[in-house]
């Protein structure tokens, strides 16, 4: 399983598979996305696609590759990136992601329509 790890985050460190973080995210716009595209589960936990969320000392990190992909966890990353300027990782594997190598939730449902066309 590859997770979707979401902060200010070292982009040095990631590449060796650790985590220093630079500054807390911003809560405030953590919830609001939250609110927007994950749901609670029934111990008030959050959930991106089904996914639990996992909170760490400034940054984040999701479920995303393996059995297939997190769409939502990719469009909450690109938002919050987009809003916050924070890095993208898949810290277990050492490698820094760029927002162009997530579809997201248009990127997806794009994909899905061409394929129902041909």
């Amino acid at each position: 399983m590859h997770a979707l790890t979401m902060g200010h985050i070292d982009p040095d460190a990631v590449l060796d598979r650790n985590t220093v973080v630079r500054e807390a995210l911003d809560m405030r716009i953590v919830g609001r996305l939250f609110r927007d595209l994950g749901e609670a589960d029934t111990e008030d936990r959050w959930r991106l696609g089904g996914c639990k969320v996992e909170f760490y000392d400034g940054y984040i990190a999701v479920p995303w590759l393996g059995g297939g992909t997190n769409y939502v966890a990719e469009e909450f990353a690109l938002q919050l990136h987009r809003e916050t300027g924070c890095v993208l990782a898949d810290r277990e594997h050492g490698r820094l992601i760029a927002p162009e190598q997530l579809q997201g939730l248009n990127g997806h449902a794009v994909a899905t329509q061409e394929a129902t066309v041909r």
